[in-house]
């Protein structure tokens, strides 16, 4: 059977698993089995959105980031869908709110980040005005070390965060490899609840490991030894310390005692 499919779009997706489709949205996610599924197809005059037709009338669509995506899609789900259908329709069909939002997809993050991008333009028109045009060099290219360190700072965290949630609560299972996206392999693995799940990661082998918190089960990791986790966090520290040292003297050196 084919890995999954997913058609992709501006803040949604819609993946194929071989016998529902998921349509995941800013803050939904809903489940769709193929047996409930009328017809798919291209809308009319719109090769880019897909629409869904179940049983009871119901219609479900999304839009693709290109009309090629969105054939490949259709015609994947169609060849698969049952020569049963179930009556029920929307009834059985899955809507649960997504745990992990994307990003900006609520407006208070989108705020917060507005809110942000202002408070540093009106830093740095303080500094011209206080200090002179040149601080503006220093403020503007501090931006990109002061930038990579708040994100080594932010992965190093949430990756720590990863390991210590599945230490407590993970799942462990065998998950085969599938094939590469860029340099790295992707595994895919059914969890506890039937639902085929995918993860990509560096190390390459036929069968890997994988640890998933069944709460969350896109918060999963490779299971490799915490220990193996020690060189990479010290690693991260350094190159987080001196990116952020680099960044903030650059930016906010004008303001410092």
């Amino acid at each position: 059977m084919p890995s999954p499919q997913t058609l992709r779009s501006r803040g949604a997706s819609a993946t194929f698993t071989g016998d529902t489709v998921v349509i995941e949205r800013a803050t939904e996610r809903t489940t769709i089995p193929l047996r409930v599924i009328r017809t798919i197809g291209a809308a009319e005059g719109h090769p880019h959105t897909v629409e869904i037709t179940l049983t009871d009338a119901a219609v479900h669509t999304i839009a693709a980031n290109n009309p090629t995506a969105a054939a490949t899609f259709v015609t994947s789900v169609s060849d698969a869908l049952p020569p049963q259908r179930d009556e029920r329709g929307s009834a059985l069909v899955r809507t649960e709110a997504s745990s992990e939002p994307r990003l900006f997809a609520r407006r208070r993050s989108l705020a917060l980040f507005l809110a942000g991008v202002a408070a540093y333009l009106a830093y740095v028109g303080y500094l011209v005005a206080a200090h002179g045009p040149s601080t503006l060099f220093g403020a503007v290219i501090g931006l990109l070390p002061l930038g990579l360190g708040g994100l080594a700072a932010y992965q190093t965290v949430q990756r720590l965060y990863v390991k210590a949630v599945l230490r407590r609560r993970g799942v462990t299972v065998e998950a085969r490899s599938t094939g590469m996206r860029g340099k790295k392999s992707v595994y895919v693995f059914t969890d506890a609840q039937g639902h085929t799940r995918r993860h990509e990661s560096a190390l390459h082998a036929d069968i890997l490991q994988i640890a998933y918190d069944p709460t969350n089960p896109k918060r999963m990791a490779s299971a490799t030894p915490l220990i193996l986790e020690v060189p990479r966090v010290i690693l991260m520290v350094v190159f987080t310390g001196l990116f952020l040292a680099v960044g903030v003297g650059a930016v906010f050196g004008p303001v410092l005692p």
